[in-house]
């Protein structure tokens, strides 16, 4: 899916050793519910609460005298919920990316599958909202220059058609609750967002899913990305 947005300039850089990355865990994807609460915060908006506890499954199965009292508790945590979100937290994406093969010459890999419209959907409450990272078409080089660890993606990504899970960790930046955008007949509201960091998994069907491949490093740059990404286009 694609959805025209901001514009911003971030590098991705050099992979951990195989071995250190390993050791840390997959985060978790963000959950829908919070990332509805993320957009209303941003856009400072207050959320229908009351109609987002009567859509649950829950509610709805309940016996009716039992319902008035379920959304008074279940709108008070959720108020909770909203007051304690920090927007300085990233939101967790996992999407599946292509990748090229691996570029010996430059040392890295194109993610084929980034263009500069890609957003992220997700659906709470009968809304969809869109996380836009910015600038993620500057993100379709991954600089890798350890030979392992370029051995080790290549290995992974030949066993599924060259499809990798990625996992992004995206700080939110606003949103506007004016502009929503349709797609396909599908209305999103947007969370435009700055992409902190790539993280590159094997495939969901592998036993080693979790087991990191590569990450991005904000201390790490390749200099030369821009220019390789011109020669890609």
């Amino acid at each position: 899916m694609t959805l025209a947005m901001a514009v911003a300039q971030q590098d991705t850089g050099n992979a951990a050793a195989v071995s250190e990355v390993h050791r840390d865990t997959r985060p978790a994807a963000t959950t829908p519910y919070t990332i509805a609460l993320a957009f209303y915060k941003l856009s400072q908006q207050a959320p229908d609460l009351e109609a987002w506890v009567k859509q649950k499954d829950s509610y709805k199965n309940a016996n009716p005298f039992d319902q008035p009292g379920m959304i008074t508790d279940m709108v008070q945590k959720m108020k909770d919920d909203y007051n304690a979100l920090a927007l300085t937290e990233p939101l967790v994406v996992e999407t599946q990316v292509t990748l090229s093969p691996y570029d010996a010459t430059n040392l890295g890999f194109f993610i084929e599958s980034f263009k500069g419209s890609t957003f992220f959907p997700s659906q709470y409450a009968g809304q969809s909202y869109a996380i836009v990272p910015q600038d993620i078409a500057d993100k379709q080089w991954l600089k890798v220059d350890d030979p392992d660890t370029a051995k080790a993606i290549s290995a992974a990504a030949n066993s599924n058609n060259h499809v990798l899970s990625m996992v992004l960790m995206l700080i939110p930046k606003y949103a506007d609750a004016s502009a929503a955008a349709t797609i396909d007949g599908e209305t999103y509201w947007p969370i435009v967002a700055e992409v902190k960091k790539l993280m590159l998994y094997p495939p969901d069907n592998s036993p080693d899913r979790d087991n990191m491949l590569w990450q991005s490093s904000a201390d790490a740059t390749d200099k030369n990305y821009q220019s390789i990404i011109n020669l890609r286009q």
